[in-house]
């Protein structure tokens, strides 16, 4: 029996790409919350299974390397799948791949089951419709180092202030995990990333944010190169964190 994998084709479209005709980083991880969605679904503990309980799936961690740029126009094969939680993690794979089979971004991500009512994280087996023991074992990545380095802000660069409105939520009632991608990249000049090719990302969230919040992106040079993108809110708490790799 071939492995569960599910898989959507998207076209890349004129609001999904850059200055470069390019697809964004934050179009990607849409593309990805919508297959992590549909495969939801399709297994059966989906957004209509769980919104009635008072939970959702909050997304905690991606992590994708980029081996080719995606220009406008193209058709994008996207595929998940599922793997055995750990008593609070649900880990999910991806891959993009072009029409010819040829792939575009591998990625991985960790999820949690949160209460909505009170915010606290829940375990995995509440999720009790599911027979794990078939699920598709295969990981795109081996041992990937989660945790990325806190900075002070005097260690980095003030980029970028955002103040928080209504534009940036989703139905869970916090700005969407995909903003804080733009958020990131935002933290560059259009000079910076025009002579860059994007080769990997990985994102952590940290802190929910909300309306009214102001939050503010400090950027550092880490010692293997790496950016080091970190944004707080106004009461100098972490909200989220990136590490950009650009060559």
């Amino acid at each position: 029996m071939k492995p569960y994998e599910y898989i959507e084709e998207f076209k890349i479209k004129y609001c999904d790409v850059d200055f470069k005709d390019e697809m964004k980083v934050s179009t990607a991880l849409s593309l990805m919350e919508e297959v992590a969605c549909g495969t939801a679904d399709e297994l059966g503990f989906g957004y209509e299974y769980v919104k009635p309980k008072g939970y959702a799936f909050i997304v905690s961690n991606i992590y994708l390397e980029c081996k080719s740029s995606i220009p406008l126009g193209t058709t994008v094969r996207v595929k998940t799948w599922p793997k055995v939680p750990s008593r609070v993690v649900f880990g999910r794979e991806y891959q993009l791949e072009d029409e010819q089979g040829n792939s575009l971004i591998d990625a991985t991500s960790r999820w949690c089951l949160i209460d909505l009512q009170e915010g606290k994280i829940l375990q995995s087996k509440l999720i009790d419709n599911q027979d794990f023991s078939t699920y598709n074992t295969r990981e795109l990545f081996e041992n990937v180092k989660w945790k990325i380095p806190a900075f002070s802000v005097e260690e980095g660069e003030l980029r970028f202030i955002l103040h928080v409105a209504n534009s940036e939520y989703d139905h869970n009632m916090h700005v969407n995990n995909t903003r804080y991608a733009d958020y990131c990249f935002n933290c560059f000049s259009v000079q910076e990333l025009s002579k860059a090719k994007l080769k990997s990302f990985m994102i952590s969230y940290v802190k929910q944010c909300r309306e009214g919040e102001t939050l503010l992106f400090y950027r550092k040079k880490a010692e293997d190169g790496k950016y080091l993108v970190q944004g707080m809110n106004e009461g100098n708490e972490i909200v989220v964190q990136a590490a950009i790799e650009l060559e």
